[in-house]
């Protein structure tokens, strides 16, 4: 039987100390280190972490909704190196979407994806894992709430909140 791990997608290459350490983050007011089960999810986090997409997860059941709030912001935010590290689920508690660990974690190993845009790309062939909406799809922006550019501002007031802490 193989063991099932966890997944914490990076921009960052942890070779000093290999740990993980603690942050805070969105949806939870006390540091934690985050894991996903969704290999999937983890690439979207291993990209550039810039405020340039909108994304909605439901679920492994639906792929996720990635949709470009500025022209060329996929290749802007994915292409480029990015690092899955490999966990081990009893280092953390489970919260449904996502696992947390108040304390550092040392991975038990690490993926290192050369550019995740093509890797995205080549996933998706494989498995709908994403639908992607390009900046230019009105029908797509149309749907959501306030739409492009209500996005970007609710984005960029919540980001000032978080700052302001």
């Amino acid at each position: 039987m193989s063991k099932k791990y966890l997944f914490h997608g990076t921009q960052n290459l942890f070779l000093e100390n290999m740990r993980l350490e603690p942050r805070i983050s969105v949806g939870f007011n006390k540091p934690c280190v985050y894991a996903t089960d969704d290999f999937g999810y983890a690439l979207v986090r291993a990209g550039k972490q810039e405020d340039l997409i909108r994304e909605e997860y439901y679920g492994k059941e639906k792929p996720f909704e990635l949709a470009e709030c500025f022209p060329n912001a996929f290749k802007d935010m994915f292409d480029c190196r990015g690092y899955i590290y490999l966990l081990d689920p009893d280092d953390f508690e489970d919260h449904g979407f996502e696992f947390t660990s108040d304390k550092p974690v040392i991975p038990v190993d690490m993926i290192v994806i050369p550019n995740i845009w093509d890797y995205m790309r080549r996933m998706n062939i494989d498995r709908d894992w994403y639908d992607l909406y390009w900046y230019d799809d009105e029908e797509y922006w149309k749907r959501v709430r306030g739409g492009r550019e209500g996005f970007i501002v609710r984005k960029q007031l919540r980001k000032m909140l978080l700052e302001a802490d």
